[in-house]
């Protein structure tokens, strides 16, 4: 989420060149946001000047909690935020586990999924169909395609058989197969059963992931990413997080780690099922 703190660089001068005459002058100053710098608001189709604050949060939290909010410079690039906030994060929480991750598509990079895959995480991953990995790939006379998705030689979609994850990989059979006859004129095996293709993730795994982009599964799991939307609101429209005139990073982070806890409080209170006002009347 972009932060505007400021409309331009603030600092102090440690010299007294400006009396001496010496203007401009190239003199050690102090930053009170020294970790602020110019980014790219892409909704709003202009430039700023502050943070782009990354938020992890609880996906399967029907409060949308915050977890861990960290301050970015404007800058920094969310593919590269998420990973500066998760290194953070396991070296702070070293207990806390999980095992999905959804991520929109600016995320789309081969060493977040590299990362993912070795710590046994579940990868809900939006392509990114700019980039140059999203063309498509084939093996053989199998061709895959932008999602990862196995065609046979006829242009048809192979169905899915079922992920393995002792040997981390997935299976698809003919579609042609009908109850265990090959229907196809030309069929690609003199097996009964039909050709099996067979897609690993360490081979690729942006493009072979343990749950296939085409599935109900991921459908379900990824359309929980409007969770870190619906926070951004909270923190940005509900706590007027920039309403305030803080010119140093310290107070901007007391602010949001003060609006993270209030998230927390409101998600106690309504799972309490007490009636606020009535107590407060009563005393």
């Amino acid at each position: 989420m972009p932060l505007q703190t400021a409309t331009q660089v603030r600092s102090r001068r440690l010299c007294n060149c400006r009396e001496l005459g010496v203007v401009p002058c190239r003199c050690y100053r102090i930053y009170s946001q020294p970790d602020c710098d110019m980014g790219r608001d892409s909704y709003r189709n202009k430039y700023f000047f502050g943070y782009h604050l990354y938020t992890f949060v609880a996906a399967d939290s029907p409060y949308d909690l915050p977890l861990y909010p960290r301050l970015q410079r404007g800058s920094r690039h969310d593919a590269t935020s998420w990973v500066v906030s998760a290194r953070e994060y396991v070296e702070r929480f070293p207990d806390y586990t999980w095992d999905k991750a959804i991520l929109d598509a600016a995320h789309d990079a081969l060493p977040i999924y590299e990362y993912l895959h070795s710590r046994s995480i579940k990868p809900f991953i939006d392509l990114n169909l700019r980039s140059t990995g999203s063309k498509g790939v084939q093996k053989d006379d199998i061709t895959f395609s932008p999602t990862g998705i196995p065609f046979c030689k006829k242009g048809l979609e192979v169905k899915d058989r079922g992920y393995d994850s002792t040997r981390g990989r997935r299976k698809y059979y003919c579609p042609l197969v009908v109850k265990g006859v090959v229907t196809c004129d030309t069929p690609c095996s003199d097996s009964p059963y039909g050709r099996c293709v067979h897609t690993y993730t360490k081979h690729n795994p942006r493009l072979f992931p343990p749950v296939a982009r085409n599935s109900n599964e991921w459908v379900n799991v990824y359309k929980r990413r409007t969770t870190c939307e619906r926070s951004n609101k909270r923190v940005k429209e509900d706590y007027h997080l920039e309403a305030v005139k803080h010119r140093s990073t310290m107070m901007w982070t007391v602010r949001i780690y003060g609006i993270a806890m209030c998230q927390h409080m409101d998600a106690w209170y309504q799972e309490s099922n007490l009636d606020l006002r009535s107590m407060l009347l009563s005393a």
